[in-house]
């Protein structure tokens, strides 16, 4: 088993080596796209990236390993490199940028256990979606209290629409998104979790 540099036991919460690195890079390359390259919106997206993807994959992370699992996010290179060709092609060809926000994974290791556990991988994948649809809700609540068109407001609403959208592109039923393994799971918890993202997004 090829385990990134460090050890990334259950039992070891916290972040460090290759994986917080990897963290870091899928950040910065995902605050770019969502800023559609314009350094006046980085400071706005700044905390919605960083509610919805980080917290989105440490969600992965707390629960994989609550069943006992070996769990780490890694970084996927080609996926980095594809979303930065895509991003500034179309952002260059029609003025925005189009977000593939596949840049890593959150993967997860059972060295004793020999059967794929639906249940608990359904789990696993729901509890990313999950935290950013609370979040999103939380961001629309604040928003509501605040006086629009104001930065606090602008970056709260860059969180709702972040993290639903993260959400939403989660949840889409295809291989190997989190919708994929919630789906086989419990087809009843898909259809609600994927539902709710969309129609919260009409509160933005």
């Amino acid at each position: 088993m090829n385990l990134p540099t460090g050890e990334h036991l259950p039992g070891r919460p916290y972040l460090h080596g290759r994986e917080l690195e990897d963290l870091a890079v899928s950040f910065l390359v995902l605050v770019l796209l969502f800023s559609n390259f314009d350094p006046y919106d980085i400071p706005y997206v700044l905390v919605a990236v960083l509610t919805a993807f980080i917290f989105h994959e440490l969600a992965h992370r707390e629960v994989a390993r609550r069943y006992g699992y070996i769990a780490f996010y890694k970084r996927w290179d080609a996926g980095i490199v594809l979303a930065l060709l895509i991003g500034i092609f179309t952002k260059l060809l029609t003025g925005n940028t189009w977000i593939f926000a596949s840049l890593g994974a959150v993967h997860i290791y059972a060295p004793y256990q020999y059967w794929y556990d639906k249940e608990a991988y359904g789990k696993i994948g729901l509890a990313g979606p999950l935290t950013n649809i609370a979040v999103g809700i939380v961001a629309i609540v604040l928003m509501r209290l605040l006086t629009h068109f104001t930065i606090p407001w602008y970056v709260l609403r860059a969180t709702a629409g972040v993290n639903l959208w993260l959400a939403f592109f989660n949840l889409l039923p295809i291989p190997p998104l989190d919708g994929w393994k919630v789906l086989r799971w419990n087809t009843g918890y898909w259809a609600i979790a994927i539902g709710v993202a969309y129609l919260l997004r009409a509160f933005i």
